[in-house]
């Protein structure tokens, strides 16, 4: 399940959901164009409006959620249209010391993640793009018994490895993708446990 992202199109991928903006929530994308060779043709968008169970539930790992997220916009990988679900895909993004950054994570459905695909990444005043693949290649394979924790100076990794190395001069930044990536893990356990088929589309 590997590189699945080729390019981003231009206009968003048909889905069996009404064709609601949604644009307020935030979390849109333009959606991709699956390998040709790959075995899962199937990917669809869903909206899933969070209860007040899971808020409570989210606030309890320490997630805070704007009114704007509790939409939760995903994108489905299923080998047959709504059924047997390889992964999900969500939009991590936040602000950080360069600006604005979005991320794409394919969560696999064991709720580990497997790959992180740079969308949107800011420039510093050099013009030099701030998120590099050396940071994001430390969160493939986690879970939610892995370690989100950055570390705060360069030799903390030698004497604590399993904390993440920051990006250079771009602390702020390494944090908040840090946090959004746990973020979606935990959402996406939620939602594997509270909609186990995959038919939603609201």
């Amino acid at each position: 399940m590997k590189k699945w992202l080729v390019c981003i199109l231009l206009v968003s991928l048909p889905c069996g959901c009404a064709e609601t903006p949604h644009a307020e929530h935030g979390q849109e994308l333009n959606l991709y164009e699956i390998r040709k060779n790959h075995p899962y043709q199937w990917v669809e968008k869903h909206h899933v409006q969070l209860t007040d169970q899971q808020k409570n539930e989210l606030a309890q790992h320490g997630i805070e959620i704007g009114e704007s997220e509790e939409t939760i916009v995903y994108y489905s990988m299923t080998t047959r249209r709504g059924r047997s679900e390889v992964e999900k895909a969500f939009l991590a993004q936040g602000e950080g010391e360069c600006g604005h950054f979005k991320l794409m994570v394919d969560i696999e459905r064991s709720i580990t993640i497997e790959e992180i695909h740079i969308i949107e990444n800011p420039a510093d005043q050099t013009g030099t793009h701030c998120i590099n693949n050396d940071f994001l290649e430390q969160f493939i394979g986690k879970d939610l018994n892995s370690s989100f924790e950055v570390a705060k100076e360069p030799g903390d990794t030698r004497t604590t490895p399993d904390r993440i190395r920051p990006i250079k001069n771009a602390p702020i930044t390494s944090e908040k993708i840090a946090k959004e990536l746990r973020k979606w893990l935990v959402i996406s356990k939620i939602l594997k446990r509270d909609y186990p088929v995959w038919s939603i589309e609201q």
